[in-house]
């Protein structure tokens, strides 16, 4: 632990002053966040949820080049902890489990409050020369959905907001974050035809993260593969067709499958996950002497199997929008509708629960207590720029579950040797989730800092309230400050 520090702290007295030598850049990324629950109350005993706690992440690297096609990266992550809830859990046999994203950090790191660990540490060459084309081999964080981003930036915002690593993600809002390590071959304007497209292929293992300290590790019994192809049909549209395998050959009982089936025979399931999926998005913007008009569709099937069960699942994503962009503070107004496949039936041999794999959850639920898994999302946007250091974002979601028979789920995927990555609390027969409000202000007095308000009300309707009997309304905020060198 002392050697890592060590090697940290050079890095970040390098890079304070974002210093250049030769063929080597440093640079530094450093978060500071303030978080306070006030989560759902399930009435037990000596049980807390509502707290408050600090968390810091620092991520130090260098880059080098070697000749005029090859270079590296290497980059050490350092988190600390303070302040985490002690009783924050909920103990059997009630439903309820962690009471916010505190609880799920104390559960997994007892006893410690920090580690420093690799980040990223890669080689790559690249071949500037007619298409384009780099191969990366180490470990690095990859998002499905970033691929040759467009110039357009109501384009390039929806990509990063509503489309990006639904799927396969760094789980960038938790503060260890995940890794992956293994290669990736991306090449552009991959057809002859086509002077703005790219072609992406991956096979990647995830590291240990997201909420457990101890991110060097590898999850060396999962294995991920990514295959793209992205486009711009014009200027004024964006475009790709994916495929994507997930295998997971964790068993019990260290990791015990999360699905609406009886506790016993999820223990007796010693099969594989495997899972192909094949997906696609399509965005596109209208300009007009009104502002921009946009629109987006996104979409994913999934096959396979899921231990002893046939898993067939799917996803849909619906979404209308529009900016005045010659009106003061440019308001920008979306709606949108999403759907995903639940399992109706926890006794038959098929498992039909749509499966998010290793997503950035974070995304599509701006207050972590749900994701994307036998979900429906009725939501409107509002963001406002009322200058261009200053920009607020207003979010309304109404929430169902699509069977009432299986689980509202939480979590972003797979982040150590003993975790599923999922959660499931029992629907008690309903669909209404809740209702959710949210409004985050972001305020950048210079390029290099941000400073960010986070605040969200959720009100919990008959699911909720099946598993939180005391108080079924929930409140979440926090303060962050972002600072790179």
């Amino acid at each position: 632990m002392k050697k890592w520090a060590v090697i940290v702290s050079v890095l970040v007295a390098v890079g304070v002053g974002a210093a250049q030598t030769g063929s080597l850049t440093t640079s530094v990324y450093w978060r500071v966040r303030v978080e306070s629950w006030n989560f759902f109350d399930p009435g037990a005993a000596g049980v807390d949820n509502s707290y408050t706690f600090v968390a810091s992440l620092l991520r130090a690297g260098v880059d080098g080049k070697v000749g005029k096609s090859q270079d590296w990266r290497l980059e050490l992550s350092q988190v600390t902890f303070g302040g985490l809830p002690e009783n924050a859990i909920a103990p059997p046999p009630l439903p309820a489990g962690d009471l916010g994203l505190g609880a799920t950090y104390y559960r997994w790191n007892k006893g410690r409050d920090g580690s420093v660990f690799v980040k990223q540490a890669y080689w790559q060459w690249r071949n500037k020369t007619g298409k384009n084309s780099t191969l990366r081999l180490g470990r690095f964080e990859f998002s499905e959905g970033t691929e040759r981003m467009p110039k357009d930036p109501n384009l390039s915002w929806l990509r990063r907001n509503r489309i990006q690593e639904r799927l396969i993600g760094p789980f960038g809002f938790v503060h260890v974050q995940r890794s992956f390590d293994g290669i990736l071959w991306t090449q552009d304007n991959w057809s002859e035809k086509r002077n703005r497209d790219n072609l992406t292929i991956a096979l990647l293992r995830p590291t240990r993260g997201a909420f457990d300290l101890k991110g060097n590790d590898e999850l060396k019994d999962i294995t991920v593969g990514y295959a793209s192809w992205t486009f711009a049909p014009d200027d004024h549209s964006d475009a790709r067709i994916f495929a994507l395998w997930y295998y997971d050959k964790r068993k019990p009982p260290k990791v015990v499958k999360v699905d609406n089936r009886p506790i016993g025979e999820r223990n007796n399931d010693t099969g594989n996950i495997s899972i192909p999926s094949i997906g696609f998005h399509y965005i596109r913007t209208c300009p007009s002497k009104f502002g921009k008009t946009d629109f987006l569709l996104w979409g994913t099937w999934q096959a396979g199997r899921w231990g002893k069960l046939d898993h067939r699942a799917g996803a849909l994503a619906l979404e209308l929008g529009h900016q005045w962009t010659k009106v003061r503070w440019q308001p920008w107004l979306r709606i949108g509708y999403f759907h995903s496949t639940g399992d109706e039936e926890p006794n038959d041999p098929d498992h039909q629960t749509f499966f998010q794999m290793l997503s950035t959850p974070r995304i599509y639920a701006r207050t972590p207590i749900y994701n994307l898994m036998n979900n429906r999302d009725l939501f409107a946007q509002l963001m406002l720029k009322p200058s261009p250091k200053l920009s607020l974002r207003l979010d309304w979601h109404m929430l169902w579950l699509t069977k009432s028979e299986d689980f509202w789920y939480a979590g972003g995927g797979a982040f150590n040797h003993n975790s599923f990555g999922y959660i499931g609390r029992p629907s008690g027969g309903s669909k209404r989730l809740m209702d959710l409000l949210d409004l985050s202000i972001d305020y950048t007095p210079d390029p290099k800092t941000t400073w960010t308000l986070y605040l969200a009300k959720a009100w919990g309707k008959d699911v909720v309230r099946n598993n939180f009997r005391a108080k079924d309304s929930a409140f979440y905020a926090y303060l962050e400050f972002v600072r790179r060198w």
